[in-house]
């Protein structure tokens, strides 16, 4: 009998070791090439990357990634690549927001490694933002519906997105844009909306009109699907660097369904992550890439942008 029970044991910890590399695995990074101009998708918003790489001396960047691979044995020079990368699309986003929340452990281990170099982080910060950009820690383990689906659609509208940018930010689009935001951007003016959601200077103001242009007309062409009863079929993408082509459709979805949100998602990514996640299970395979352990090269989003994919994440 006791033999039975230590062969039962046994059995249990191979299962949970062969588990655990799995996932492993399964967050590894692919060795893509970092985007030039951060793949920004517009030519005319290149001047904000120029200054951000400016703001950034080559000298800190070097004394950053030798401290982050110091302290993270488990990382290679091209996870610090692109957790590095990433983080500085975010910096851009922060430049145009009025908050950022941070949902990437791997990007915010590289932003926290930043400040420890304290006056060329206070340097970079007065170059880039004309005043100091404070550290706002991942953590937080709860999903953040509302604050990440806006988080989302304003980084796939400015951003080309990659197969490591959805694993280093956990997925995208799992979540609908919450109402008050739509109303927001349906019937406020523009200076309102720059008031309420963007940085109170005329720093890049451009870019910023732009994304408020951009989501009242995809709100307006929602309605007008809606209301003229017509096909409100939307196409599926082919691989991740078209994932900008979904907002329209995930704008259609969280104003008119939000409550089948995964569900009207999971059809339009890409064949191969959607039977990853499951075909129709509660979490859209969109966002379920990447939603476990952290271990690897990859990322789990900080736990706060995985933590209700529930079953669908398999």
């Amino acid at each position: 009998m006791e033999g039975i029970i230590l062969l039962a044991i046994g059995a249990l910890i191979v299962f949970f070791l062969i588990k655990s590399r799995k996932k492993r695995r399964r967050f590894k990074l692919k060795y893509d090439p970092i985007p030039a101009n951060l793949g920004i998708l517009k030519p005319r918003d290149k001047d904000i990357v120029k200054l951000l790489h400016s703001s950034l001396p080559p000298t800190y960047v070097n004394q950053l990634k030798h401290r982050v691979l110091q302290n993270n044995s488990n990382w290679t020079d091209h996870d610090f690549d692109w957790a590095y990368f990433e983080l500085k699309r975010y910096f851009i986003l922060n430049s145009l927001l009025k908050t950022v929340p941070m949902f990437s452990e791997r990007v915010d281990e590289v932003w926290h490694e930043m400040l420890m170099f304290t006056k060329d982080y206070e340097k970079f910060s007065q170059k880039f933002y004309k005043g100091f950009l404070h550290h706002t820690p991942n953590i937080d383990s709860k999903p953040i519906p509302g604050e990440r689906a806006f988080f989302d659609w304003i980084y796939l509208s400015l951003f080309q997105s990659s197969i490591n940018s959805r694993l280093l930010w956990g997925g995208f689009l799992r979540h609908p844009i919450k109402p008050e935001i739509l109303q927001d951007f349906k019937n406020l003016s523009d200076d309102e909306l720059l008031e309420r959601y963007f940085k109170a200077t005329e720093d890049w103001i451009e870019i910023k009109r732009y994304l408020i242009s951009k989501m009242k007309l995809e709100i307006s062409q929602a309605e007008v699907l809606m209301n003229n009863e017509q096909d409100s079929s939307f196409s599926r993408i082919s691989a991740d660097k078209d994932y900008y082509k979904l907002l329209p459709a995930a704008v259609f979805f969280s104003m008119y369904s939000p409550k089948e949100f995964p569900y009207d998602m999971n059809p339009l990514i890409p064949i191969k992550q959607a039977k990853a996640s499951g075909g129709g299970s509660s979490c859209s395979g969109y966002g379920c890439s990447s939603c476990s352990s952290n271990d690897s090269g990859g990322d789990s989003g900080g736990g706060s942008s995985c933590s209700s994919c529930g079953g669908g994440c398999s």
